[in-house]
């Protein structure tokens, strides 16, 4: 068998285990689905679109931005929004009192939360020991039936409800807040015809 191969079944095997995990925690979840490796929103759209026979279409992928200050405290930032909203950075800084933010580099990323860019999700929290990350979850969530995040493995996706979410920080005791998330106003842009 060839070491691509082994290696995937590896991380299904390992992203299995923590689904056990999940329902071991009384976090309960709708759906698990399996599908090729992913390495954003836009791509997990595509797949979930082939199984919403079964899970429907009342559901939020959500979008995880790990963030650290360039400067200063160098605090450390998850923010979990759908997928379709454009964060406004510079407001974020403002409501946060944060200086710059910038993405975490994937070494701190891989120290802190064993993971690499493109396969963050909330769960991997788990690893956050010392509760360094500050996860703010904005509040429109909240509102969705269930929310789509990678069980530790971006090859594969699970499905739950938002009570559940919280109920999967609560029981690794990782703090968290409940946020408006600043969107980036939306503006229209005139042209003129200068043939006229």
């Amino acid at each position: 068998m060839k070491k691509e191969a082994l290696e995937k079944m590896r991380k299904i095997a390992y992203a299995k285990k923590f689904c056990d995990t999940l329902l071991e925690l009384n976090v309960d979840y709708q759906w698990c689905i399996k599908h090729p490796e992913v390495l954003g929103c836009e791509m997990s759209k595509q797949y979930y679109k082939r199984y919403e026979t079964y899970i429907g279409h009342d559901y939020s992928i959500c979008k995880n931005l790990l963030l650290q200050e360039r400067k200063g405290e160098h605090r450390i930032l998850l923010i979990i929004v759908d997928d379709t909203k454009n964060i406004d950075l510079k407001e974020l800084q403002k409501r946060f009192h944060t200086t710059k933010l910038e993405f975490l580099k994937q070494d701190l990323m891989k120290e802190l939360l064993q993971t690499v860019p493109g396969n963050v999700s909330v769960f991997h929290v788990l690893f956050d020991k010392k509760n360094q990350i500050e996860v703010y979850i904005d509040e429109e969530l909240l509102q969705e039936k269930l929310l789509a995040f990678h069980p530790l493995y971006n090859g594969m996706s699970i499905f739950l409800s938002p009570e559940n979410v919280l109920s999967f920080l609560n029981q690794i005791n990782h703090s968290y807040s409940i946020e408006q998330i600043p969107e980036k106003v939306k503006t229209l842009q005139y042209s003129k015809d200068l043939s006229a």
